[in-house]
């Protein structure tokens, strides 16, 4: 169960992006010294609380900066969220809007910093955990985002990256590195580039008896040494769970809207500027699966049905994102019907047809793409060369990520029927291409 306002999950997300681009990019704004953002939904018990609250909206009313403060904000959800009417899964779609002051000197920067935020968030999820902590007030609640696996590439492999979540480790009476390097391996075996883990990227998260730790990763040979570490103010450029008793796991799904940049005013007599963006997000628990699970979509071309099978002389792995993707699976049955079963009829399946579709965006950058354009539209197709052809095979890599569960699925698929091309009511082109998943004896 959350704890906290949903909109607050949004502004955590926002808040830790920015302090790690600026951790990448010096040329960027963030971190608590650079941006401040507010969302106001906090509750309130104590008589320093509100205090805080009271200064917090003068420093935002009248631009009273801390010390180095570049800019500051407020973010809000404009309407209820709503919450999904089912008592098993939460599940809470909302939209909500944030404007950024700063000078208008700090103007480009500002918008170059927000621009990058949403092209890290824009078509991702983001796992972030719900820590529960245990205060001089009592009992309080902490956001805290953590990596997802496989979300960005390497060598044409989905990778692991300093700061992924890893998974649970059992209670097994093993070392530390025995438990986390068999997660290692697993994921390897699944087609995950792990060769910076401990070479480049050293910490990650992983949980350990219902807590979430940090474990710091050493290339020793061949093998990988793993040591539980604590927060010393030593990796200035990581984020250490605070001291927790217990968390839950949720995901939030972004999307945005367009920046919008107001005529600057002064204050306090400094021109200053407002820069407004929102959107829309989806808040789930765990357990709940969203598109943006699934990490990453390969495509090989693998072979060519024909008297003769023909060995495609591409054999390029092409990554494609999707817009969407429903699937089927079609039964074919034949009615059983005996007498001794008073006139009901049973049935018996001889064969399934699992259907997939995908619809991508028409980006003529993205070779396999401009193929099935123009094999959908103007029929163009050959056995050879970057060209499609009716009877081609195609090796298909599902990879799902979610807090440490990483999923590869490969299947065998061709394509059936009809590839669409539309238009969106943004004149954007579409393809929409149905496949069938094939099995491997003709």
């Amino acid at each position: 169960m959350i704890k906290v306002f949903p909109i607050d999950f949004i502004r955590e997300i926002i808040v830790n992006t920015l302090w790690q681009e600026k951790t990448k990019n010096a040329n960027l704004f963030g971190g608590d010294n650079e941006i401040y953002l507010e969302s106001f939904y906090s509750q309130l018990k104590k008589d320093g609380e509100v205090d805080r609250f009271v200064r917090t909206f003068d420093e935002l009313a009248d631009q009273q900066n801390r010390k180095g403060l570049i800019g500051s904000g407020v973010i809000l959800a404009p309407e209820n969220p709503t919450i999904t009417n089912l008592y098993s899964a939460m599940i809470i779609p909302m939209s909500y809007t944030c404007s950024i002051r700063c000078t208008y000197e700090d103007r480009d920067t500002m918008i170059d910093t927000i621009n990058n935020l949403i092209e890290c968030l824009k078509g991702r999820k983001v796992d972030i955990a719900q820590l529960r902590c245990q205060t001089d007030e009592g009992v309080g609640y902490y956001l805290f985002v953590v990596g997802t696996i496989g979300e960005d590439l390497y060598d044409n492999k989905p990778t692991i990256l300093e700061g992924d979540f890893l998974g649970a480790i059992s209670s097994a009476n093993e070392t530390l590195s025995t438990k986390l390097n068999a997660i290692i391996t697993s994921l390897a075996a699944k087609n995950v580039d792990t060769t910076g883990v401990g070479v480049s990227e050293h910490l990650f998260y992983y949980e350990d008896s219902g807590i979430l730790k940090v474990a710091y990763a050493t290339k020793v040979g061949v093998n990988i040494a793993w040591q539980e570490i604590v927060d010393a103010n030593t990796y200035k450029d990581f984020a250490f769970p605070p001291e927790h008793d217990s968390f839950e796991k949720y995901k939030v799904s972004l999307s945005f809207d367009s920046l919008r940049c107001d005529t600057p005013r002064t204050l306090n007599a400094q021109d200053y500027v407002e820069i407004s963006f929102g959107g829309s997000a989806t808040l789930v628990n765990n357990g709940v699966m969203f598109g943006n699970d699934l990490v990453k979509v390969s495509f090989k071309k693998k072979l060519i049905k024909a008297s003769t099978d023909i060995t495609p002389n591409d054999s390029t792995v092409y990554f494609l994102e999707p817009l969407e993707m429903p699937s089927g699976n079609s039964a074919d049955t034949f009615a059983n019907k005996l007498l001794s079963n008073k006139m009901i009829s049973n049935s018996q399946t001889d064969g399934l047809a699992l259907s997939l579709q995908y619809t991508f965006i028409a980006d003529m950058n993205i070779s396999l793409l401009k193929q099935f354009f123009n094999y959908a539209r103007y029929g163009t197709q050959a056995t050879s060369g970057a060209y499609i052809s009716p009877n081609l095979i195609f090796e298909v890599c599902e990879y799902w990520s979610s807090w440490g569960d990483f999923e590869k699925n490969t299947f065998n698929a061709k394509v059936i029927e009809s590839i669409d091309i539309e238009n969106t009511e943004s004149d954007t082109l579409t393809i929409s291409i149905p496949l069938q998943i094939q099995g491997e004896n003709n």
